[in-house]
């Protein structure tokens, strides 16, 4: 298996990305953490690995408290014995436009999704500097980091912090031999926020992607995969967009 004898923390397991990715690389050999605000979430995405015959435990904590952050780790450590990968995709959004836009909503959507992955991301370089084998991290961004959109605002702003944030790690811990990349996904599953089991899938087929669907959880679980494989094992500091095409121009019209 790809990831024999490697243990994994996902952060924002929730039933849409993330606890696909937790489940894809359960069964490639990994042993994971799963990481969300909310227990629920989390015990489900374990229980569907170990259903599986897999090895998961689950962890809940508020990923802006670094205090919180540092006792999830070491309690992944302590079961595991060790942590070789780190997929961010914890993630909250805003639904108003600039003008009407609240400076708490916003100040909140950027601590989860940009401070909440630099605490994550700092706890678990720091113990796979420790243990001296390296790592690899994978960043969860959007689209939405990539261009400007007319709906909200905090949401696109933090994701775009995302793809920096990246590409600093990257260079940084490149010395102590941890990967770090990102994944874009484009309109995937449940929307950000939304109840679980509203699937874009429900709706009609989209407009904007050039491929003619909607994303899978497992398109972009599938590239999260690969980029902590031993195969990227010589990639580091991009962005692999995972957006049937989107990203790529403008639709006619």
């Amino acid at each position: 298996m790809l990831l024999e004898g490697k243990t994994a923390l996902v952060s924002g397991v929730g039933p849409n990305i993330g606890a696909i990715i937790a489940a894809t690389l359960a069964d490639n050999g990994a042993h994971v953490a799963c990481l969300d605000a909310s227990l629920d979430h989390a015990q489900a995405a374990a229980k569907r690995i170990t259903d599986a015959d897999g090895h998961a435990i689950a962890l809940a904590a508020d990923i802006t408290d670094s205090a919180q952050v540092e006792r999830v780790v070491q309690t992944a450590v302590d079961a595991f014995g060790r942590i070789d990968i780190l997929v961010n995709d914890a993630a909250i959004s805003d639904h108003n436009v600039f003008l009407d836009a609240d400076v708490d909503t916003f100040r909140r959507v950027l601590d989860v999704i940009l401070t909440g992955t630099f605490i994550v991301s700092q706890q678990a370089a720091r113990r796979m500097v420790a243990q001296g084998h390296g790592g690899a991290i994978v960043n969860i961004v959007s689209t939405s980091g990539h261009r400007g959109e007319p709906g909200r605002v905090a949401y696109g702003t933090a994701k775009a912090g995302l793809l920096n944030l990246t590409r600093t790690m990257a260079l940084q811990l490149a010395q102590y031999d941890i990967r770090v990349n990102s994944v874009t996904p484009t309109q995937t599953g449940t929307p950000v926020g939304q109840p679980a089991g509203r699937s874009r899938d429900e709706g009609p087929p989209p407009q904007g992607i050039p491929l003619g669907r909607w994303g899978q959880p497992n398109d972009h679980a599938q590239a999260a995969l690969f980029l902590v494989s031993p195969n990227a094992s010589f990639i580091t500091g991009i962005d692999v967009p995972v957006d049937g095409g989107t990203l790529a121009g403008r639709m006619h019209g």
